[in-house]
């Protein structure tokens, strides 16, 4: 059989400007769509068309996460005024509203104490609208596993060749769990959004990962040809950084929670949004089926694959602010997500070590990060303030001492948060509203 690693990358223009100018396209508002409006694989994260894709990720490969139950409704203690809310950051002065339409934000949720303060949709997306989560997944995934570690099924500090015999004697394979979820594994890797050098390793996994148009791999028969095709025929791929000793420092590495995704479905014996389904979202009472983006393999993409509404979004951050609890249920384990929060002085050490903390001149430096367990951003571990984080604007914000989440999904121009300006403001509108709760 054929066996190519490296292939020619198609699609590299995608994160480059496109040849019309974005203030001339209307994307897919005919049908058909003109040439220029229409959303492709080859540009689906670029703006103007990420705007129109992100709500419809069918476009790539997909598997449902069904609801059930009855709905359960949340409920309002509406206050317009918040959106109006003033603060100071870095010398300018905000309103909420000026900090999300500032990074293109598609919709925004504040619920507090279990009620709707504010509700918001911009442009053309509505409270019935599907949006991706981008890396927000990871922290769902992440506690996904928590409750398997909470049944006695999983041990963080095994090996994950314990329990993945395909990584056995791989460096993915000697790693620990726990290196895994706080990624802390030192893979040789970058996770760079903008420089994809054709036949890169990191370029190979973006195609796998279906960033980057990949048709050479979609149209590869696996009877024929075993060239990987997938993420986890991928992960044995990986291997230790040269100048990096795992457990020295956090990096954030989507594949770690492409590994956390495989051993959630082994050791539970179902596909991980069966798993999700069964295990969290028939709890949730939520409005909507959520779906999430498969790989060409049909594996559900654990680091980056869900798509839900907002209102369903921000049940989950509900869940979080409660222990895991929400709609009179046990959603997530209350040992594993206060665990979560409760960051050791190594786990604020590998923060402080990473590129977010090091350099307070760094343009992806990060004041609010406290450190990352379990795939979440912890901003305080005391307070229980944290952060699902998703590429071009997803955020889940979950504040445990005033019972208050945020959820935003958003279409900008960028993908990294860590390094956009017009993230900070929106950021720091988290904290003010915070801090505007008695």
């Amino acid at each position: 059989m054929k066996k190519t690693l490296i292939g020619s990358l198609i699609g590299l223009s995608l994160f480059s400007a496109t040849a019309v100018a974005a203030s001339e396209i209307a994307v897919m508002d005919t049908i058909p769509a003109s040439p220029e409006a229409q959303a492709t694989k080859g540009k689906w994260t670029q703006a103007p068309y990420n705007n129109w894709t992100f709500r419809n990720m069918g476009l790539h490969p997909s598997v449902m996460v069904p609801r059930e139950g009855s709905v359960v409704a949340i409920p309002e203690a509406l206050d317009p005024n918040i959106a109006a809310l003033k603060f100071d950051h870095q010398g300018e002065t905000y309103t909420v509203r000026d900090a999300m339409i500032g990074d293109h934000t598609d919709g925004y949720i504040i619920v507090q104490d279990g009620k709707i303060l504010h509700e918001e949709y911009f442009g053309d997306f509505t409270e019935k609208d599907h949006h991706m989560w981008a890396s927000s997944t990871k922290s769902l995934t992440g506690q996904a596993m928590g409750l398997l570690v909470e049944q006695g099924k999983v041990d963080v500090d095994a090996k994950v060749e314990t329990y993945i015999e395909e990584l056995k004697d791989t460096h993915f394979g000697q790693r620990t769990v726990r290196e895994v979820l706080n990624m802390v594994t030192a893979l040789n890797y970058s996770e760079d959004y903008v420089n994809m050098v054709p036949g890169d390793f990191s370029t190979e996994y973006f195609r796998r990962l279906g960033f980057v148009a990949a048709f050479d791999l979609e149209a590869i028969d696996p009877t024929q040809d075993d060239t990987p095709r997938g993420l986890l025929e991928f992960a044995p791929l990986f291997t230790q950084n040269p100048d990096l000793e795992p457990s020295y420092k956090y990096e954030y590495h989507s594949p770690n929670v492409d590994v956390i995704g495989w051993i959630i479905s082994r050791v539970s014996g179902q596909p991980l949004q069966t798993f999700i389904a069964e295990n969290i979202w028939s709890k949730l009472g939520a409005e909507h089926d959520a779906f999430m983006m498969a790989d060409m393999t049909f594996v559900a993409i654990a680091t980056g694959g869900m798509n839900t509404t907002l209102r369903d979004f921000a049940r989950v951050g509900m869940a979080m602010a409660n222990n895991g609890q929400y709609n009179g249920q046990q959603v997530f384990s209350e040992k594993w997500v206060k665990d979560t929060f409760a960051l050791t002085d190594e786990e604020k050490l590998h923060t402080a070590r990473s590129i977010y903390r090091i350099d307070e001149n760094s343009p992806v430096y990060d004041q609010w990060l406290e450190g990352y367990k379990n795939y979440l951003w912890v901003h305080d571990s005391e307070k229980g303030i944290g952060t699902f984080r998703g590429v071009f604007g997803q955020n889940l914000y979950i504040n445990q001492e005033k019972n208050l989440v945020i959820a935003t999904f958003s279409s900008t121009p960028s993908a990294s948060n860590a390094a956009r300006e017009t993230n900070r403001p929106r950021m720091a509108a988290f904290a003010a509203i915070a801090d505007s709760i008695k």
